[in-house]
């Protein structure tokens, strides 16, 4: 595994990128099709999870805790599919998002499959400019997108990409088959979809998604 660290945009938000991240990933794909993908209640995530196989959590904490440092515990770790027509996706999913506000939770996305599907690009906010979205930010940040709709209207019905009225584009981290990166999940991110949300000849978008907490 190759580590690369970088540092996005005017909040200097960091990307850790690793090559050839699990030492078995045609096993991870493997496990992945022998599951029933579900949709999960209350969930904004585009798409159908499953559950990752034994012993992946344990592999990512010894992982992240080499390449971010620290101590982490995983709070979520699923396979994620990515494949809703964008037709149908509500407003707020049709924009950058965070996962958490907390400063102390990290975002991993392991990609398990290749292009054309798309990996993940990172924004700013132009009126506000966050580029992290704290918990003290919090009311702002609603605020702020009540006055975009009211400023450019409804975002379009079309999976986010690039820049746009409201959100400017600091980085990116492109696919690449078991590729693994790791961000704040306080950032404003958006998954590159626009163009591969159907399965693609290489087939689906597959990842793995995961939360983790730093103590």
């Amino acid at each position: 595994m190759t580590v690369a660290a970088t540092r996005m945009g005017a909040e200097q938000v960091p990307l850790w990128q690793c090559e050839a991240a699990h030492p078995a990933p045609e096993a991870l794909v493997d496990a992945a099709g022998r599951l029933a993908f579900a949709r999960e209640e209350g969930d904004l995530y585009p798409g159908l999870r499953a559950a990752v196989p034994d012993g992946y959590a344990e592999w990512l904490v010894r992982t992240a805790s080499a390449v971010v440092g620290g101590e982490p515990r995983v709070l979520r770790s699923s396979f994620a599919v990515a494949s809703d027509d964008p037709a149908g996706l509500a407003p707020i999913q049709r924009i950058p998002h965070f996962d958490d506000c907390s400063e102390g939770i990290v975002a991993a996305v392991h990609y398990l499959c290749a292009a054309p599907h798309g990996g993940t690009s990172f924004y700013r906010h132009r009126a506000t400019g966050f580029e992290r979205i704290t918990a003290a930010r919090l009311s702002l940040w609603r605020q702020a997108l009540s006055r975009d709709g009211q400023a450019h209207g409804l975002p379009p019905k079309a999976y986010h990409d690039g820049d746009s009225p409201a959100f400017v584009r600091i980085g990116q981290a492109s696919l690449a088959f078991n590729r693994l990166v790791f961000y704040p999940a306080n950032c404003l991110h958006a998954g590159d979809i626009a163009l591969s949300w159907q399965a693609a000849a290489t087939g689906p978008r597959l990842t793995i998604t995961s939360l983790l907490e730093f103590g």
